[in-house]
């Protein structure tokens, strides 16, 4: 017998229009049948056995390290594109400053003012990417402490091999920075 929302047995006089249904076609007659058995099906209970508090939380942990590494990938890939967006426009300035120096004597006032206005451009270039480069360095630093945190809580959930593979990830993602550092230093020279 299913039970209305209110605790008590369907009255008779609400189950008299659904029994006009079954003058109806089959597929009426079927929708109904479905109906009623959902109400005879327990809603409480699972078909598969129960897990224990402790797999739950393993589980758990090895989610959040999941996701930490995602977020902490995501973040590295931004740091790593502005930083070298950043160096790349810090060395044309750079090299437009140079170029200028060089042709300092040789420019009327024409030329000189056109050469300001390039340098001013991308001064402002500059400052836009470093802000830009601050801002996904401070997400990754957040990243990699929110990383550090995931391992050690899943280490305390005993869930240690995602503890290891987190620990893993981000010393991987912090070398990869700082080659990546050292790369754009060496490589990049002004002109």
């Amino acid at each position: 017998m299913c039970l209305a929302s209110s605790g008590r047995p369907f009255q008779l006089s609400i189950i008299d229009p659904f029994l006009s249904l079954f003058k109806g076609s089959w597929r009426r007659v079927l929708s109904v049948g479905v109906g009623a058995s959902l109400c005879a099906v327990p809603v409480g209970q699972r078909s598969e056995p129960a897990l224990s508090n402790e797999s739950l939380i393993k589980r758990a942990a090895s989610l959040v390290t999941d996701s930490t590494q995602t977020f902490l990938s995501q973040t590295t890939y931004a740091l790593i594109e502005s930083l070298t967006e950043y160096t790349k426009a810090v060395y044309t300035l750079a090299s437009l400053h140079q170029r200028y120096t060089s042709l300092m004597n040789k420019l009327n006032s024409n030329e000189e003012s056109a050469i300001w206005q390039v340098i001013i451009g991308a001064r402002v270039q500059v400052k836009k990417l470093q802000d830009e480069y601050v801002k996904y360095e401070a997400n990754w630093m957040r990243a990699v402490r929110i990383s550090e945190m995931a391992a050690e809580a899943a280490y305390l959930a005993g869930a240690d091999q995602a503890s290891v593979t987190v620990r893993n990830h981000i010393q991987l993602v912090q070398t990869q920075i700082q080659e990546t550092r050292v790369s754009l230093l060496l490589r990049q020279k002004p002109c």
